[in-house]
């Protein structure tokens, strides 16, 4: 009901004044927070995303997805990010490969709401990224010194740190200590980060974006994704009438995602992903008795127009050269260490699945195995019956109510993949099989109505189906990024202390929660000048910006 909701607004909304008193009400811009603004190939661009209200700045919770572009100087796109947002907050990473040429880069960040009004209207920043294996311009140097910019502060909130002079792999307490409730409720990063001498490091905080003309100009409508990921298409028939046609959208894996919908009049679908879900397996197919009769057709994303970016000239502090090589000797040595290193994805919580909790559950490993699957349904699965015909075979699940007989089909799905041809379930190998759900009684989900359900989930989440024809599409879809716990190394345990530790990066905290207002990390066998930063916005929408700095030395040499 969500997506036809959503489709009706596209096919009212015909006029651009209906379009911009929609966009009045969304009134969302985004902000985008990096670990530093200038880079060598082999590290790693750390940014938090913020959507706000581009009047107030205060964090929205309209748009559930916001997207992250790096563009080159040649204005193609190095890579792009999907994410999720979280109370109008997400954050990602992006590791730069040696392929990538020294130079300045645009960083941009939009939703998919902004489509509607161009580039000008998302967020940009210039980054630089240089690239010592692969000949490049002598950019010119400039005789600057790295200077603190003092008017950053604000005296509502402060670190506290207990020294500005720490010695190698000791440990830092870092305190933030804030003066306002406002301030305290608020979403931030916290960066701790060798300075280097680029100056473009010397990044200054948020500032407000300066529009001309945002009002919706584009003849293309793009939905705003206001309770999730949106993934559409349509299908065509010469044959047959395209309207009110049920499709099915599927992520085949161990966390399987299954959505129905109903085509509209132009037959145009339209699926909303609620959470986020990396898999990148996806299965779109007609769920109609004449599904051969129709052609799937999944939307591309939107071609953005990058011929107004203009890029800033690169300058470097005479420190550049100085440190570059340094920094690359210390990236390699931390990149060969990757599998010790590495971050954690966190994997998402447990969640109730589509089909509830109210399913009888069969472990298969606790009963005997059986060769093939007509013989699993029949020993294992109790109140299920199947027969074979010449037909093929039919499943039947027994009602609660024994005097009630439904002629609805049952619905059958393996790994997320909805069976209709059960000759392909009967052929599937058990033994592959590591659980069956079965959920009795009348079903509804979506557009559909089904006598029963059997959940089949394989031990591996990879089940193939051997269906072909333009009724299934299998098209690559941009998924959102994972969340990550990034790797921080404790000394205090001992663990990995003969392991070389070149982190010029010691601490990246996407998401700060200032009731913890204590942080603690090690900082590393480099020395050296370190940036400590805190971004984001207080509860009202006040841009905070705070940085601070302490020196480390080689414990070696005292």
């Amino acid at each position: 009901m969500i997506i036809f909701g959503q489709i009706s607004i596209a096919q009212k909304s015909n006029s651009l004044g209906e379009l911009n008193q929609i966009d009045q009400k969304l009134n969302e811009s985004i902000y985008v927070s990096t670990n530093s603004n200038s880079y060598l190939i082999g590290e790693t661009i750390l940014y938090k995303i913020f959507c706000i209200d581009k009047i107030t700045n205060s964090t929205k919770t309209n748009s559930k997805v916001a997207y992250l572009q790096l563009i080159d100087s040649n204005k193609k796109s190095v890579f792009t990010h999907k994410i999720f947002l979280q109370n109008g907050v997400g954050n990602g990473d992006f590791f730069l490969p040696t392929t990538l040429e020294t130079g300045s880069y645009k960083l941009i960040g939009y939703t998919n709401w902004m489509l509607n009004k161009g580039i000008e209207s998302f967020f940009s920043a210039d980054l630089y990224i240089v690239n010592p294996y692969k000949e490049s311009p002598n950019y010119p140097m400039i005789q600057k010194e790295f200077t603190v910019d003092q008017t950053t502060a604000d005296p509502n909130i402060s670190f506290d740190l207990k020294t500005k002079h720490y010695q190698t792999r000791q440990q830092v307490t870092l305190g933030v200590k804030q003066q306002s409730e406002d301030i305290f409720n608020g979403k931030y990063m916290i960066s701790v980060r060798k300075t280097d001498g680029f100056l473009s490091q010397n990044k200054t905080g948020f500032k407000p974006k300066t529009e001309g003309n945002s009002e919706i100009k584009n003849t293309n409508f793009y939905m705003p994704e206001v309770r999730g990921e949106l993934i559409s298409g349509k299908i065509t028939s010469h044959a047959s009438d395209v309207k009110n046609k049920k499709v099915a959208f599927s992520i085949i894996d161990k966390n399987p995602e299954l959505k129905f919908t109903k085509t509209d009049d132009n037959g145009r679908f339209m699926f909303n992903l609620e959470k986020s879900n990396s898999g990148a397996n996806i299965i779109i197919q007609v769920i109609e008795e004449n599904k051969q009769d129709f052609t799937i057709e999944v939307d591309k994303p939107a071609a953005i127009d990058f011929s107004n970016l203009q890029f800033a000239a690169s300058q470097f502090t005479p420190e550049f050269k100085n440190n570059i090589t340094e920094r690359l000797v210390s990236s390699q040595i931390e990149n060969a260490y990757y599998n010790i290193k590495k971050d954690s994805i966190l994997n998402p919580k447990d969640s109730v699945p589509f089909y509830g909790s109210l399913s009888t559950e069969f472990i298969l490993d606790d009963y005997t195995r059986f060769k093939t699957m007509s013989e699993t349904f029949t020993e294992i699965l109790k109140g299920v019956e199947h027969s074979k015909t010449k037909d093929g075979y039919s499943i039947h699940i027994y009602d609660y109510d024994p005097n009630y007989e439904s002629s609805l089909p049952v619905l059958v799905v393996i790994d997320g993949f909805v069976i209709e041809d059960l000759n392909e379930l009967f052929a599937y190998d058990p033994r592959k099989v590591e659980k069956i759900n079965v959920v009795r009684g009348m079903y509804y989900y979506g557009s559909k109505s089904f006598s029963g359900l059997i959940v089949l989930t394989s031990k591996d989440g990879s089940f193939e189906t051997t269906s072909k024809g333009n009724f299934i599409a299998k098209p690559s879809i941009l998924r959102p990024e994972n969340k990550k716990m990034y790797y921080q190394p404790d000394y205090a345990a001992n663990k990995n202390d003969r392991i070389p530790d070149y982190r010029h990066q010691l601490l990246w905290k996407p998401e700060v929660n200032l009731k913890n207002s204590n942080f603690s990390f090690y900082t590393s066998d480099v020395s050296g000048k370190f940036e400590i930063v805190l971004e984001g916005f207080s509860e009202s929408g006040k841009p905070v910006f705070i940085r601070d700095y302490f020196e480390v030395s080689d414990s070696n040499l005292n």
